[in-house]
């Protein structure tokens, strides 16, 4: 497998953490992205532990939505970050992966300043330690969770709020600028999730095998490549199709294709 090939947890079915390692280095990755709530479950120390017996690198944790929108939500998101940011330090993980939490009644650019001024505090900790906060654009469906939605959106407040981006091809590559949209959040990409969508899928969770379906990743992915991006290309295939398949099957056959991409690219 391809060495900067990771396979987000989210992949495959509740297990604890322990269990999850193992399978993700059986399948062949260097990389595994675990999330925040099973670290926790695990325990740090043992999951640090269990993730390098294992051989495994963490390409990112996984902190979900950071909160901002009332007073009291943000105070309980920035403690929760704050924690979030030491766990990544304990674990080895260079990157945070997360959406911005919703704007509740507020404007998007109402949303967009409180976003940043909570986020900025947290942005300085992280880079302290060498760690890089991500933030990845999402679906309107879970605009509970998320302000960002086109890529331009998560690089606009990434820069308002000094952090990061983590492109999820799966919710952007339908952007009318998307090449202008790479190429610009590029200096800031911290992580590429890849997966795939087929023609008529409507329910989500509906990710597909990279390959299966219509996004143009032979297009995207060297196109990353080009504009300098060195880091992990996550797998994170979430839904019935790699279900149905065999999540170890199905992910290897991604990780084939993934890396011929990248190999040539």
């Amino acid at each position: 497998m391809h060495p900067a090939i990771s396979i987000n947890t989210l992949c495959l079915p509740f297990a604890p953490l322990g269990a999850l390692a193992d399978r993700v280095a059986r399948i062949g990755a260097r990389g595994i992205s675990p999330d925040l709530e099973q670290i926790l479950a695990f325990g740090v120390r043992e999951s640090a532990q269990t993730m390098g017996d294992a051989g495994l690198e963490v390409a990112t944790l996984t902190h979900r939505a950071f909160a901002y929108a009332t007073p009291s939500e943000a105070e309980a998101g920035r403690e929760r970050l704050s924690r979030t940011i030491d766990i990544a330090g304990e674990i080895g993980a260079r990157t945070i992966t997360m959406t911005t939490g919703g704007r509740g009644a507020l404007s998007w650019p109402q949303a967009a300043e409180r976003f940043a001024e909570a986020m900025a505090p947290y942005a300085e900790a992280a880079r302290a330690v060498g760690i890089r906060l991500g933030i990845e654009p999402t679906s309107h469906l879970y605009a509970d969770a998320s302000l960002a939605h086109r890529l331009a959106d998560p690089t606009t407040l990434a820069r308002r709020a000094g952090i990061d981006v983590t492109i999820d091809l799966f919710a952007c590559w339908v952007d009318t600028d998307i090449d202008t949209a790479m190429a610009d959040a590029a200096p800031l990409t911290a992580l590429v999730q890849v997966s795939d969508y087929v023609y008529g899928d409507r329910g989500l969770p509906c990710r597909a095998v990279p390959g299966d379906g219509a996004v143009p990743l032979d297009r995207l992915i060297p196109a990353i490549i080009r504009a300098g991006f060195t880091g992990w290309f996550d797998l994170e295939i979430i839904g019935p199709r790699l279900q149905a398949e065999g999540e170890d099957t199905g992910l290897r056959r991604a990780a084939d294709f993934i890396g011929k991409l990248l190999e040539t690219a």
